[in-house]
């Protein structure tokens, strides 16, 4: 009598779905699991570091495309107004000089003023800016008024009037009192000086009184630039 082996399993073939099994490591055991885990790490940044973007060279060129095109137009524009610049004339180093011919202007003048309007001579380098006859002046006073321009560029203004008043002495005077005296050619002229402090700047005033008129000399011309005008009016 013989006896067979009865265990499970005993002389049956493998199952062909358990060798599948254990060859494919998706097949869900531990060791794919493990595996899965360990691919998802790897392909996952970690916590708190942002992903590095990466720019492709196409939009690296449409990126600096507007930079080029605004260095390009400051560069045509450059080259455009070089020719400009370049033919654009060198100031003069000094100041302009009207030449205004003022023995015509007094003559026309004369119709109109109650005095003889002064015309002095004052020889080579001296010229006049402006010559005017002001028949309602912001002072209120009908004037004479003249600039003239000493060789050194030094502007001396003549303010002459037949209607002179304490009020129109002092504001072209700028209420600086008397401060000296001067004779020329038989005419004393009151000397109203200021010398440049903080805000206030340099000025001078001569004050004259010819034989129809008064006349005051301003501005911040050296004295001897002053008396130089003021003798060529005492002697007309």
């Amino acid at each position: 009598m013989s006896s067979s082996a009865s265990g499970p399993g005993a002389g049956s073939s493998p199952d062909p779905r358990d060798a599948h099994a254990a060859a494919d490591p998706t097949a869900g055991g531990p060791a794919s699991a493990s595996a899965s885990a360990a691919a998802d790490d790897a392909a996952t940044p970690e916590a708190g570091q942002a992903p590095v973007p990466q720019l492709t060279r196409k939009q690296a060129s449409r990126i600096n495309a507007p930079i080029r095109g605004m260095v390009i137009s400051m560069l045509v524009l450059i080259l455009l107004l070089l020719p400009f610049l370049w033919l654009q004339p060198k100031p003069d180093a000094q100041p302009y000089r009207a030449h205004v011919d003022v023995s015509e202007e007094a003559r026309f003048a004369g119709d109109q003023a109650p005095f003889t309007p002064a015309a002095p001579e004052l020889g080579d380098g001296w010229s006049a800016n402006y010559a005017r006859w002001e028949a309602q002046s912001q002072d209120g006073v009908p004037l004479w008024n003249v600039g003239f321009l000493s060789p050194g560029y030094h502007l001396v203004d003549m303010a002459q009037t037949a209607q002179s008043n304490p009020t129109w002495l002092a504001q072209r005077t700028q209420l600086i009192p008397p401060t000296d005296e001067r004779t020329v050619n038989g005419v004393t002229w009151q000397i109203h000086h200021r010398d440049a402090s903080g805000k206030q700047d340099e000025f001078t005033a001569w004050v004259g009184e010819l034989k129809d008129s008064t006349v005051v000399l301003s501005g911040k011309a050296p004295s001897a630039e002053f008396e130089h005008v003021a003798g060529a009016l005492s002697g007309r």
